[in-house]
């Protein structure tokens, strides 16, 4: 970098600040976090110029909002709204590695499983747990519970209502369930 750094930030503020901001915002959905993630990209770039060799500024600047906006997200307890619109936000970005994609899942299961728990009714958590959390089959559930496979799929359908109306807010749990759940077979 070539440039003196008190003019290599002002130019690359200037050029970026609304797009960084807007990113960051897609993330933490509060202007004055997606403000303060850009802000501190800015300092931290300013306080480390001389160590850095930045090849392109918008690319280098999308990178490091990206990861200062997880960071932020990473010290605050996350929701099924805010972990489904961080996944879609850096998947349309394609600004998401195949290591953030599956801590995302992760994240989704387990608000998922201690949503269950928490409300389902214990023989629809067992049908539910088998399922989704040990990969069993409609039949290997039925097998081991000692109940009929019409009732393992009444089971499950009455445990994917109920999640449905008790998570954060409305979501798609067959969609949901699929994503966070990519090695269930029938």
């Amino acid at each position: 970098m070539t440039m003196d750094k008190n003019k290599w930030i002002e130019v690359n503020y200037d050029l970026y600040w609304s797009d960084l901001y807007r990113y960051a915002y897609t993330i933490l959905k509060d202007r004055d976090s997606a403000s303060d993630a850009v802000q501190e990209v800015f300092v931290s770039i300013y306080n480390n110029y001389d160590h850095l060799h930045i090849q392109q500024s918008k690319s280098y600047l999308l990178r490091a909002v990206k990861y200062k906006s997880l960071s932020m997200l990473s010290e605050s307890s996350f929701d099924t709204v805010q972990l489904e619109s961080v996944y879609k936000a850096l998947s349309d970005n394609e600004m998401l590695s195949d290591k953030e994609a599956e801590l995302f899942r992760k994240q989704l299961v387990d608000i998922v499983y201690k949503k269950a728990k928490e409300i389902l009714p214990d023989r629809c958590f067992q049908v539910f747990s088998l399922r989704y959390y040990q990969n069993y089959s409609y039949r290997e559930i039925a097998k081991d519970l000692g109940i009929s496979e019409s009732t393992v799929e009444n089971q499950l359908a009455k445990a994917l209502k109920i999640l449905r109306t008790n998570l954060p807010y409305s979501v798609d749990l067959q969609v949901l369930v699929v994503l966070a759940f990519p090695l269930v077979n029938c």
